[in-house]
């Protein structure tokens, strides 16, 4: 007999209008990013004139291990439950306990490994900093289910709130603590206070509570699934975050604390924006992913628009990096200027990257992911180790050129051997907007030459809008660029329109 609460994880009426409401629910997700971008710049510029390079540098420490436990914590089980064409409230409960479950076992591995983590940085300090960052798990277990149903039913705008809510939870509890004096603790209690307001208020708004876990309900493919999803996005952290474990290990707290703050920055536009535009995309691709030509349509589309933005962005941080960092970081982190200008450049390669991961999990290739993932791992450990002979400084310069140059192009070439689209219209969709922003740069390198301002903003200022004005003439000139942008324009008349009743 089929459980009535069956209803509540029905999909259907999803895929009717889809495109309409991906732009709509994607409108709603870059207002709110809006909200966020603001909260995190102010709250980086804030904890920089408040707390020294080295606190940043202990907490990257820890976060290189916490952060892994926290893709794990997760168990690839919430796209599961995004992807799945049909589900049941029975297996939506098997898997909240399971998660639960790993959560709780994270917490308390966190809590046991903090001494070897404190012996391998030769840093005491990490033990009782460790200890403490491993409650998030615990935490956050408890309500993964709870979000990935949030966003099967594509409820964009809830999520948002909750983001934005408990963000700003977590940046007052930070700053709060480091003007009376806490010091790198400070950087600890933000994520906790993050972690509690987002679960409570996931609760809230799903208004979905869990049954015991049942036998019969059909759950093992989605754990099966949902362990290729972990396998990949295991190698992916760690691919992430083998960098700065390098910088840390090769150049020490100091090393690694500019190296944070300079990710910090050149993060912000992708970290930022795309992730949420990515959880949009996720039940839109699933929803498509039946249907060979719309898919291909539809990764097509998205893709061209991706690159257009990034290319422009990143190269454009790159030029500019000395005053954003003067700006945001204070006129004492111009060691982190030649870290952020690699950083920025590597940067072009996480949007593009995060797309096609998006795109193989949607369209049921968890594994073809996992095996991708594996190659691009071996290419950045030969990287960073022949990097590290250099400092630390190397090993940031050889994670980044081998991203763009040999990373990027083979995660290509293996994802167009599972999606309806091939290498070769990916290296297309590629070289427009490459030949836009490379030109838009050689222009900004010759005025800065000739154009001397002492003012980080009004240098800023200045230069953002003839940047922009440069790049958009040159797309307007080249016809696939154009089209891309005439596309993107009426995306944005569809988004801000409202449907006639």
């Amino acid at each position: 007999m089929r459980d009535p609460r069956d209803q509540f994880f029905n999909a259907d009426h999803l895929k009717t209008g889809l495109k309409e409401r991906a732009v709509k629910s994607a409108g709603i997700t870059l207002a709110a990013q809006g909200i966020k971008l603001i909260l995190q710049v102010g709250s980086i510029a804030i904890l920089a004139r408040l707390l020294e390079p080295s606190d940043f540098g202990l907490i990257a420490m820890v976060t290189v291990f916490t952060g892994l436990a926290l893709q794990l914590m997760e168990g690839g089980l919430s796209m599961a439950t995004i992807q799945r064409d049909q589900i049941t409230h029975a297996q939506v409960s098997n898997l909240f306990w399971v998660n639960g479950a790993v959560g709780a076992c994270l917490c308390l591995l966190g809590i046991l490994i903090s001494p070897l983590v404190a012996t391998l940085y030769d840093e005491p300090r990490l033990t009782l900093i460790m200890a403490a960052m491993s409650v998030t798990f615990l935490i956050g277990g408890f309500s993964v289910q709870h979000d990935a149903l949030l966003r099967r039913q594509m409820r964009f705008k809830a999520i948002s709130v909750i983001d934005i809510l408990s963000m700003a939870a977590g940046i007052i509890a930070g700053i709060a603590a480091a003007f009376w004096g806490l010091q790198y603790w400070a950087l600890v209690i933000s994520p906790i206070v993050t972690f509690l307001a987002k679960t409570i208020l996931r609760w809230v708004s799903a208004r979905w509570v869990p049954s015991m876990m049942s036998r019969g309900s059909g759950v093992r493919p989605l754990l099966g699934f949902g362990a290729n999803v972990t396998g990949a996005n295991f190698i992916g952290y760690v691919a992430n975050n083998l960098t700065p474990f390098a910088v840390g290990y090769v150049g020490g707290a100091q090393s690694l604390g500019l190296f944070n703050r300079a990710n910090a920055l050149t993060s912000i536009p992708s970290g930022q924006m795309l992730p949420p535009i990515m959880r949009v995309l996720q039940p839109t691709l699933a929803r498509a992913a039946n249907d060979p030509a719309q898919l291909r349509k539809t990764i097509t589309s998205i893709m061209g628009k991706l690159i257009l933005g990034t290319m422009f962005v990143t190269l454009t941080m790159a030029v500019l990096a000395d005053w954003i960092v003067e700006l945001f970081l204070g006129a004492n982190w111009g060691g982190a200027v030649p870290i952020f200008q690699m950083l920025a450049v590597f940067s072009l390669v996480e949007p593009i990257a995060g797309f096609l991961a998006v795109s193989l999990i949607a369209t049921g290739n968890a594994q073809a992911l996992l095996r991708s993932k594996i190659t691009t791992l071996c290419i950045l450990v030969v990287s960073v180790g022949v990097g590290a002979f250099w400092g630390a400084f190397g090993v940031v310069t050889a994670a980044a050129l081998s991203g763009v140059f040999l990373r990027l192009p083979t995660f290509l070439f293996n994802a167009s051997r599972h999606l309806p689209i091939t290498f070769g219209e990916f290296l297309k969709a590629l070289i427009p907007p490459s030949i836009c922003s490379v030109s838009t740069v050689a222009v900004l390198l010759g005025l800065r030459q000739v154009i001397h301002l002492e003012s980080p903003v009004v240098g800023l200022c200045t230069f953002l809008v003839i940047a922009t004005v440069v790049y958009l003439a040159l797309c307007v000139l080249i016809k696939p660029t154009r089209r891309e942008l005439l596309e993107s324009i009426s995306l944005l008349k569809l988004l801000v329109s409202r449907k006639k009743k």
